[in-house]
């Protein structure tokens, strides 16, 4: 249940001035007096865009909770997002947002409170959370997070703790990390220290390292036979058909040892050539691209490279599809010392 304050905050005509936000607290208690108190005020523009750039990268869908001033706004809009949708509860400044946002083509205005977004399917890339009075805040953030966040999201909100180590104002996460932010504010009512720490939080990355989705994966151990790239494999093979230089790929067989496979789960896949080859987009490859061999990453791969095929022939990418759904895969990794084929396809070690 809200407190006087929160609901008094929330029924308040808030009093806008060049430099901050103010209200009048009416509620007299062991923690709060009755008088004027600061909603946002200017000099947290450091702290602001200092959030913006640990957790905003250009091409990002970002949910921004609790538009105040409009300060972390505009500095979310400088770094370019895909989306970005801001959610406010108080009415004075839903008006003052609304405004802000009539010339702004990527913004999302949702009038209410940010627990009511919990069940949309959209999901972010960054979520800010910098709201007032909120008595949902540490009763629902966590879980909202986990519900709303893709894969790798960055999340951070305002440390009202002052420092690194309130369990509590982390929301018992465990791996926060912390930026440090020089301020000088005037005496307010909500923060008179001297440093600030923007707080973030990584959610559960997207692996880094290469995998393949499917059961029926092969691995050439020479030129004309294969294995099943998979954990159950009883005997590993001794030898792999590989490729010493990338660059000028010749296929040849090296002694080698499948000593560390493993498995794992992820979100977001591609495929090649409809069913050619599906893997992660961290996946290590090797293409032809303007005539010459180079190595790339699954997701920078485009339509018109070619790759490099067990028979020395040389296979142009046709099609690529983009699975960025909320399907978790499982997905297999085999790492050797040596580049090898997997469906006849020449792929990088690593």
């Amino acid at each position: 249940m809200a407190t006087d304050f929160q609901k008094g905050y929330k029924n308040a005509s808030l009093t806008f001035e060049s430099d901050k936000i103010t209200f009048q607290n009416a509620v007299n208690n062991h923690k709060f007096s009755p008088g004027t108190m600061e909603v946002m005020m200017d000099w947290e523009q450091p702290i602001m865009e200092k959030m913006a750039e640990v957790a905003v990268e250009e091409g990002d869908h970002v949910l921004e909770c609790g538009f105040g001033m409009g300060i972390l706004s505009n500095a979310v809009q400088a770094r370019n997002p895909a989306s970005h949708t801001i959610v406010e509860c108080h009415p004075d400044v839903i008006v003052k947002l609304n405004a802000w946002a009539a010339d702004k083509p990527t913004v999302t205005v949702v009038e209410g409170d940010w627990w009511g977004l919990v069940d949309e399917i959209k999901r972010y890339d960054t979520i800010l959370m910098d709201t007032y009075a909120d008595d949902n805040l540490h009763s629902k953030f966590r879980y909202f997070c986990k519900q709303k966040a893709k894969e790798g999201c960055k999340i951070s909100w305002w440390n009202f703790s002052g420092g690194t180590t309130n369990d509590w104002m982390k929301f018992y996460w465990k791996d926060v990390t912390f930026t440090e932010v020089a301020i000088d504010p005037p005496e307010n009512t909500y923060y008179n220290r001297k440093v600030y720490y923007v707080p973030l939080k990584l959610g559960r990355a997207i692996p880094t390292s290469g995998g393949f989705v499917g059961t029926n994966n092969t691995i050439h151990i020479n030129a004309t036979d294969t294995i099943v790239l998979s954990m159950t494999t009883q005997s590993p093979p001794t030898t792999i058909l590989t490729c010493a230089d990338i660059t000028n790929p010749s296929p040849t067989v090296k002694e080698v040892s499948f000593a560390k496979r493993f498995s794992m789960k992820c979100r977001g896949v591609m495929t090649l050539n409809t069913d050619l080859i599906t893997a992660v987009y961290a996946q290590p490859m090797v293409i032809k691209r303007d005539g010459v061999w180079i190595e790339v990453l699954m997701r920078d791969i485009v339509i018109g490279d070619k790759l490099f095929s067990v028979d020395s022939s040389e296979i142009n990418v046709d099609t690529i599809n983009h699975d960025e759904s909320d399907t978790v895969y499982d997905l297999i990794h085999s790492e050797t010392e040596y580049s090898y084929f997997i469906n006849g396809i020449l792929i990088r070690k690593g």
